[in-house]
């Protein structure tokens, strides 16, 4: 099992000596760069000693998905640009969290709510498949957005946007938030994708979880071959990382 820490991608250096197996920086910065910075990051992954397989944070805040405000053409010219840099940069999977971006206006019902962001799902899908990629739809706590709080959602709308593109990704962190049963995961058929961090303060594990251990066992049972992805806290990424990345691998040997 590849275990990697989610971080700017200028870090890549620090995350690689931590003994990470790879990193997982944001498409949004990404997106954000000049072609002057982009060069740059580009020529330091391709001479780091782990790649940039995954990449989370899809959207920048203020580009809307639903409501008066959203814009597909503004949303496809940005995946356009965006996806061709992840490709670039040795990405395969992308994290579909957002949660601001995907928030329900009050003024719109939720099923009218749901089924644009099955459109814009597709769309997503879509764009990802003309650059190799990957979409995993990311459930979130009701504490970021208020669309999508479940592994049990975030299949549904996988299952709704159908698009061979589009699958479905669980952290620890927001099923453990939300109270729900990490064996869902074999109940709706598995995942593409993990992110995983404590539920006391959103931190990377150093002592094993209950929760942890029923994860990788449903992980397990579905026969995932996917990547692990840190995303917490860390006081100190030299020192705490090996013990991070030690007792992860132990526990997916052991669940």
């Amino acid at each position: 099992m590849k275990i990697g820490f989610c971080a700017k991608l200028d870090r890549i250096g620090e995350v690689a000596a931590a003994g990470f197996d790879y990193i997982e920086p944001q498409v949004a910065a990404a997106a954000a760069w000049t072609e002057e910075e982009f060069e740059k990051y580009l020529d330091a992954v391709k001479n780091a000693p782990i790649p940039a397989p995954s990449f989370n944070v899809l959207f920048p805040g203020e580009i809307a998905l639903l409501g008066p405000e959203a814009d597909e053409q503004v949303i496809s010219r940005y995946l356009h640009g965006a996806f061709d840099r992840v490709k670039k940069l040795g990405g395969k999977v992308v994290v579909f969290g957002s949660g601001r971006c995907r928030k329900r206006p009050e003024t719109v019902p939720y099923g009218d709510a749901f089924r644009r962001l099955i459109e814009i799902t597709r769309l997503i899908g879509e764009i990802a498949a003309q650059y190799g990629l990957t979409i995993v739809i990311e459930p979130l706590n009701r504490g970021e957005t208020n669309m999508i709080n479940s592994v049990a959602e975030g299949a549904c709308l996988a299952a709704a946007a159908n698009h061979p593109n589009v699958k479905l990704l669980a952290d620890y962190y927001h099923v453990a938030v939300e109270g729900h049963a990490p064996e869902d995961l074999a109940r709706v058929g598995g995942i593409a994708h993990c992110h995983i961090a404590t539920l006391k303060g959103r931190r990377a594990p150093l002592e094993a979880e209950e929760g942890f251990k029923t994860l990788f066992a449903a992980m397990k049972q579905t026969n995932y071959d996917g990547l692990i992805s840190v995303e917490g806290g860390i006081d100190d990424l030299g020192r705490d990382g090996p013990a991070c990345v030690r007792l992860l691998k132990t526990l997916w040997e052991e669940a």
